[in-house]
């Protein structure tokens, strides 16, 4: 039995990062190896967020010092999450404890190339430190090597529950987002997309803005564009709410400036959902441009609305990308199989004198 600690924010933070612990802590199958969860982060002010932060190293050392742990699993982003899994890398390091970084950063670039010198020496020595950094895709894990050469680096893309058959509604008529409605998810640019295209396209059709943030700058925009009755919906949704969106929805839509891999992509792709996203990080590989979806650069309004314009009035292109996209996440972004991969790490890591697994991604 292999015992692992898993770390990262808790569960009722919105985001990637924890839908992929979710994903994790909710799956039947581990066989050999037991995950305790010790949630490290909260959405709250510095003071409170030390505080607690303090209380789960207290709760971890312990566990840690009664011999209950073989590998600690570190689900980290950039700035003060990186540091604050980096001071457990040090700690583990001195028990003698394996440690694997999961990156999940979308602007880690960003991150680093802000630092001063000494602050970029400490993040590459953290880096080369950790037994294993798992990454997204393989632009990240290049990245990655590029700044610590001797960091040990392996790709597995993120993962996403599959169904039986493709769901996809051929019928649908609606435009979804799902995600923080923000400028660096290309919310705006998407708005202006939608302006453009609003006097050419069927009156029916409407777009969900399904997210949290900056809500009141969203609505403002709204109204001075004069798109408010394309707008069907605007605010977070889980659950049964989520599947009862991508059921009516024709398209989705992430035009993010900076991203990792986002499982609003391979989640509605599961769906059979056709996607429209940027050029960037790690979605080049799993959305491939005018083969299951479309890619656009980044700010490139006039191509957003032009190819937005082409999934809503070719119907039979929707099913060939609907289909194609269902397929690529059945076959290769299950989560059976990224479980899979990510138990054959944990078994490497555990016994050093194997070699780490050739398989690169999920």
């Amino acid at each position: 039995m292999i015992n692992v600690l898993m770390c990262g924010s808790v569960l009722s933070v919105k985001g990637g990062m924890v839908s992929v612990v979710k994903n994790y802590l909710n799956y039947k199958d581990w066989e050999d190896v037991d995950i305790r969860y010790i949630p490290t982060h909260i959405n709250a002010n510095k003071y409170v967020l030390v505080l607690y932060f303090m209380w789960a190293y207290i709760k971890i050392l312990c566990l840690a010092l009664i011999g209950k742990v073989d590998i600690v699993h570190l689900h980290t982003a950039e700035r003060g999450s990186f540091f604050r899994k980096a001071f457990l890398v040090q700690t583990f390091n001195i028990l003698g404890i394996k440690t694997v970084m999961h990156h999940h950063a979308a602007e880690f670039e960003l991150f680093y190339t802000s630092l001063s010198e000494r602050r970029k020496k400490y993040v590459r020595h953290i880096l080369e430190l950790t037994d294993l950094n798992i990454v997204l895709g393989e632009e990240f894990a290049q990245l990655l090597r590029n700044k610590a050469s001797k960091a040990k680096v392996k790709v597995l893309y993120n993962a996403v529950g599959t169904y039986s058959y493709n769901p996809y509604n051929k019928d649908a008529r609606n435009i979804l987002f799902l995600g923080v409605l923000c400028e660096r998810k290309g919310v705006y640019n998407l708005l202006q997309a939608i302006k453009l295209l609003d006097p050419q396209i069927d009156k029916t059709i409407k777009l969900y803005l399904c997210g949290d943030g900056e809500m009141e700058k969203v609505k403002q925009m709204i109204k001075e564009l004069g798109i408010s009755h394309r707008i069907a919906h605007l605010g977070w949704i889980v659950g049964e709410q989520k599947k009862l969106f991508m059921a009516n929805a024709m398209v989705n839509v992430l035009p993010s400036y900076n991203e990792g891999l986002p499982m609003t992509i391979l989640e509605t792709m599961a769906y059979g959902i056709p996607n429209i996203s940027t050029s960037i990080a790690s979605i080049p590989e799993v959305l491939h441009n005018n083969d299951n979806g479309f890619l656009v650069k980044p700010g490139d309004i006039d191509a957003l609305a032009e190819v937005l314009k082409k999934i809503i009035e070719n119907s039979s292109l929707r099913e060939e990308f609907s289909q194609k996209s269902y397929q690529l996440i059945t076959k290769s972004f299950s989560l059976d199989k990224n479980i899979e991969i990510l138990k054959s790490y944990y078994k490497s890591v555990s016994y050093t004198h194997l070699t780490l697994p050739t398989n690169r991604e999920v």
